[in-house]
């Protein structure tokens, strides 16, 4: 028994480390240590250690999110979505790359298969049942019911991100929730919006906002009720997360513009061989760039010219998983206008 303790706090310690780190090959070994630890008539006679190693697992197995298959990667979604967002695993990263991996014609399909995920998840989120809107009984407070109120309240199309801020701010059963819980909630639905393909009204809505935009004078553009909103969002983001002023977002060609020293932040630890000039440089942002140009052509590509120099230039397979990871997020900044989370502080992009 005692051998048992050992090594399951061995795998704590571990996945604690590989969550800081994302490196995606020790995820894979610490993740088969902890299949064969659950094969062991011991352990699986101690359902407590058996509910420790599962949380484990899936919390590796979002790290080795884009190698899972997608019956797997829905099933994340449907049982430990809340967990990964507890602890602070980037899912926005994570997806992003499987985006990346996913045909255009295919990617709608497939996030509803992910929305429905998530409309099927039976994670807590607070302690207290909550009174789902136009319903007469309260129910648990799982993420499929605190998604099915919201949803009531503001229907099933695609909001802007004032929306979820004003359900966190204003409904009566997210005053039940503490700080953590509340900022843990807006993740997630600001996570939920972002799967959501805008409908066709609001497609035929969104061009004749900007046919109209074109008629008005520039100051329209700078109107106080688009000022208030955004203040309304930096003041709830201030109460709710007190450290998140320092962190902005932004796309990578107008990060570097305003900041340089973003270009010079590094992706990887060997230098690169630049394709147009054979220079051997160091692996900064700004180099990475040159060398995606040079192999791509200039201008913005599609997803599968980005797969293509993410899977097949020289300079890439001297990367790890996880700055692999980083070097297809700042490629999909470059080519769709992807928003990157930055710091002023130091200066550097946060993956």
């Amino acid at each position: 028994m005692s051998d048992t303790n050992e090594q399951i706090k061995k795998i704590r310690e571990s996945t604690i480390e590989i969550l800081k780190t994302y490196f995606m090959d020790e995820a894979d070994e610490e993740l088969k240590k902890i299949n064969e630890l659950l094969k062991s008539p011991t352990v699986l006679k101690n359902r407590a250690q058996v509910e420790e190693l599962e949380v484990y697992a899936c919390l590796l197995k979002f790290i080795l999110f884009q190698t899972l298959s997608e019956r797997e990667q829905l099933g994340l979604f449907e049982k430990s979505l809340v967990k990964a967002f507890k602890v602070g695993i980037d899912i926005r990263n994570r997806f992003s790359i499987k985006m990346n991996l996913t045909s255009d014609v295919l990617w709608p399909e497939t996030l509803q298969l992910f929305i429905e995920a998530m409309l099927r998840n039976e994670e807590r989120i607070g302690l207290f049942d909550i009174r789902i809107n136009g319903e007469k009984q309260d129910s648990p407070p799982y993420l499929l019911n605190w998604l099915r109120d919201y949803n009531r309240i503001y229907g099933m199309d695609r909001h802007e991100k004032i929306i979820p801020v004003k359900y966190i701010t204003e409904n009566p059963n997210v005053a039940k929730l503490s700080k953590e819980e509340k900022f843990l909630l807006l993740q997630i639905i600001e996570f939920y919006e972002e799967l959501k393909f805008p409908s066709q009204k609001q497609i035929r809505d969104a061009l004749q906002s900007v046919l109209e935009e074109y008629s008005e004078e520039l100051t329209s553009l700078e109107s106080p009720e688009n000022n208030n909103d955004n203040n309304i969002i930096s003041d709830v983001r201030e109460k709710i997360n007190p450290f998140s002023q320092n962190l902005l977002s932004g796309e990578i060609i107008d990060l570097i513009k305003k900041y340089p020293r973003i270009g010079e932040q590094k992706i990887g630890q060997n230098p690169i061989k630049l394709l147009y000039n054979g220079e051997i440089v160091n692996p900064t942002i700004e180099n990475w760039l040159q060398d995606y140009r040079a192999y791509a052509g200039s201008g913005t590509h599609e997803i599968n010219e980005r797969s293509d120099y993410l899977l097949r230039s020289p300079n890439v397979q001297n990367l790890t998983s996880g700055d692999r990871d980083h070097l297809g997020l700042i490629l999909r900044s470059y080519d769709e206008g992807y928003l990157l989370s930055f710091s002023k502080e130091s200066q550097e992009i946060i993956f």
